[in-house]
């Protein structure tokens, strides 16, 4: 279909120019017709009256002619209509002094041979048009059916991929690699299954960790009751006061995986209000000056402005930057300190404004090691830190995600033996908050 249409084009674009090669070979009849119908005009009083049948002396050299002027044919020799010589004559133009009187449009013996030619081609177009269409047709059925051959592998082994897929097996195999539309879907299916694979494992892994984290007060507890059954002996305060610490222990450990996993899936619908960040870090630093005094740790919050407005939930925004704060209480040793600065800044990838919060311990430090890996739940950068006196291992994790599902960010930058420092960025609000 190319092909023809090609030599439609080629066909059509011979003809213009035989037609002015015509022309330019052999002006002298051309320009002599012109000279006759302009004479016959000024003859005439600037007329065309009574053209039609005038004859003119060079009109013998020509097959066509026509004659167009305001919008009408005034005069025509030869046997085509007058719509193929207007788009297929050769043009005059006819002028009287400046002014143009009319058009005409000619072919001589020459042009007229060509223009049967052009006629008898596309007249023969739709048999070889038929044919090519035939051709095509055939040509395109061997070429699916090779195309169809060739492809029943690949696609045989995508089906086995996914098959085994569907039965839970994480080694499925797929074809190689290709720069194809099957390659594609091998290295979508083989993502896939690597992530159902990924969320496998960390679903058995928390599962482990949550029975981990359980067992040991569990124990304690089921300990201290098969103790008093047996022996028949009431529990005194100080045992009914441990299992309670346990109890209170499983409580918060189960209200903190639970929070954490709808902070993760986005399940936590937020209620944001305006609030003054600088007013809330003094909250949070009086409320954990108990702690700081017992371990004789300095404790200063420096801010830039009176007011920083962020859109928070306020009870959710203090809890993160509390476990943040605690974080660093409980790895600064006695005689240290922490600072928290609160200012406005500009992230270079964020066009709003953000606010920033720096809480700067001269802690203990992380190693390079476990850095990558302390939000992660569970984890515990002190790997020797005591499970009863050392939290459920889900403080920084429950931080990030809830700081993240504020629209903010957490950075966090350490060295061993120096301390460490961690940033929070929150975006600030768009109108300042009723309070100073």
């Amino acid at each position: 279909m190319f092909i023809l249409l090609f030599l439609l084009a080629v066909t059509h674009i011979q003809f213009y120019i035989s037609r002015d090669l015509a022309y330019l070979e052999d002006k002298a009849p051309f320009e002599s017709l012109k000279q006759e119908f302009e004479q016959f005009y000024s003859s005439h009083g600037d007329s065309w009256e009574h053209v039609g049948s005038a004859r003119f002396e060079a009109s013998g050299s020509f097959a066509e002619i026509l004659l167009s002027a305001e919008g009408k044919t005034l005069y025509q020799q030869g046997s085509l209509s007058k719509e193929e010589l207007l788009e297929d004559g050769y043009m005059l133009a006819l002028h009287a002094g400046d002014r143009k009187i009319g058009r005409l449009y000619v072919m001589n013996d020459r042009q007229f041979k060509t223009y049967e030619f052009k006629t008898m081609w596309y007249g023969m177009l739709p048999n070889i048009g038929i044919a090519s269409l035939l051709f095509t047709l055939i040509a395109a059925m061997l070429t699916i059916f090779f195309l169809s051959w060739r492809l029943t592998i690949p696609i045989r082994r995508i089906i086995k991929g996914i098959e085994a897929i569907r039965k839970g097996d994480a080694a499925a195999v797929f074809p190689e690699q290709k720069k194809d539309e099957f390659g594609a879907i091998s290295r979508a299916l083989r993502e896939m299954n690597d992530s159902l694979a990924e969320a496998e494992r960390t679903r058995k892994q928390l599962m482990s960790d949550v029975a981990h984290e359980l067992k040991t007060p569990l124990m304690i507890i089921q300990g201290e009751l098969e103790l008093a059954h047996e022996t028949g002996s009431p529990l005194t305060a100080e045992k009914q006061a441990s299992i309670l610490d346990e109890v209170l222990r499983l409580s918060r450990l189960v209200h903190e995986v639970l929070d954490l996993s709808r902070l993760e899936a986005g399940m936590t619908e937020l209620h944001p209000r305006t609030e003054n960040l600088v007013a809330l870090l003094g909250d949070l630093t009086a409320k954990t000056q108990f702690l700081v005094e017992d371990k004789q740790i300095h404790l200063s919050m420096h801010a830039k402005e009176e007011v920083i407005s962020v859109s928070v939930e306020k009870a959710r925004i203090l809890q993160a930057l509390y476990n943040l704060l605690t974080n660093a209480v409980y790895y600064t040793k006695p005689g240290g300190q922490i600072r928290l600065l609160a200012e406005t800044t500009h992230l270079p990838d964020q066009q709003q404004p953000y606010a920033q919060i720096r809480i700067e311990d001269s802690g203990a430090g992380i190693s390079e090691e476990d850095l990558p890996y302390i939000f992660d739940r569970f984890y515990r950068a002190d790997h020797s830190r005591a499970r009863p006196s050392g939290g459920t291992g889900l403080g920084l994790a429950i931080a990030r995600q809830t700081i993240l599902a504020h629209g903010g960010r957490i950075e966090v930058q350490s060295m061993v033996g120096k301390g460490s420092v961690f940033t929070v960025y929150l975006p600030l609000s768009a109108r300042t908050p009723n309070m100073v």
